[in-house]
């Protein structure tokens, strides 16, 4: 039977809050834009997609052997964007400020590693951000552009990330509800 599975690093309730606070900004613009779910916020190292649920304790193994030498570190959520252009917004994201690189680090070693048990390997460069939202039309566009653009400095929060963990993703008409599947530590 196949998982829907991706690896990320949980936000903390007060990120949460401030994320939401941005949100309820983004709604009070009448642009055309599916949030994603408070509970649901995070930031995605790696997406898996639908694998044998046969293969999870090789991807926790592997997961294991990625953060080897990974101590905890910390993580400054700081401004807002869009993907793909500001003309062209599809989705909305808070920055994940990471200037060690430390999760970039992490993200290279779970492509590479995971590539042995053949999960597709991602070509573009990794960008740590927390998806806030998905832009459906253009409707608003200016009016929600110029809300994105008032974040731009906003500090969301800070946080001491001491781990990442293995999501289950079970997809419905009322969105996606996740499941911890496992924890994995730096030590």
């Amino acid at each position: 039977m196949d998982v829907r599975l991706f690896i990320a690093i949980e936000i903390t309730n007060a990120t949460r809050e401030k994320i939401s606070g941005f949100q309820n900004d983004l709604k009070k613009t009448s642009a055309d834009i599916k949030r994603v779910a408070p509970e649901n916020l995070h930031i995605t190292l790696k997406f898996i997609g639908a694998t044998d649920e046969a293969k999870v304790d090789d991807i926790i193994a592997v997961i294991n052997q990625s953060v080897i030498g990974i101590k905890p570190f910390d993580l400054c959520y700081k401004g807002a964007g869009v993907f793909p252009t500001g003309k062209n917004p599809r989705v909305i994201f808070a920055k994940a400020v990471d200037p060690g690189g430390i999760l970039a680090s992490v993200y290279e070693r779970l492509n590479s590693q995971l590539s042995a048990l053949g999960i597709s390997s991602e070509e573009r460069k990794f960008e740590a951000h927390i998806t806030v939202g998905r832009v459906k039309t253009h409707k608003n566009i200016n009016k929600l552009m110029d809300c994105i653009n008032s974040y731009r400095d906003y500090a969301f929060g800070n946080e001491n990330i001491s781990h990442i963990v293995l999501m289950k993703s079970d997809l419905s008409p009322e969105g996606p509800a996740y499941t911890r599947v496992s924890t994995i530590s730096f030590v």
